[in-house]
């Protein structure tokens, strides 16, 4: 489960967590599938919110590639 995925279950599904850290439901799903980024104001309020269960710095990392057998 990625950082985003448990953020999303913390705060019980897309649409609370976009209440709770002030965002459109949309933006959440687009870091729900990679297409962008969480800002670090964002993550560092998920942070905050979560009592630091779900980091910033987890929530801003690069993803790692995925490897893929040729």
């Amino acid at each position: 489960m990625t950082p985003i995925e448990r953020l999303v279950d913390h705060f019980g599904g897309q649409t609370k967590t976009a209440l709770a850290l002030g965002v459109t439901q949309a933006a959440v799903s687009y870091w729900v599938t990679g297409a962008y980024s969480m800002s670090a104001k964002t993550a560092f309020k998920a942070e905050e919110l979560t009592n630091g269960l779900i980091t910033a710095r987890e929530l801003c990392a690069e993803p790692k590639p995925t490897v893929t057998a040729a």
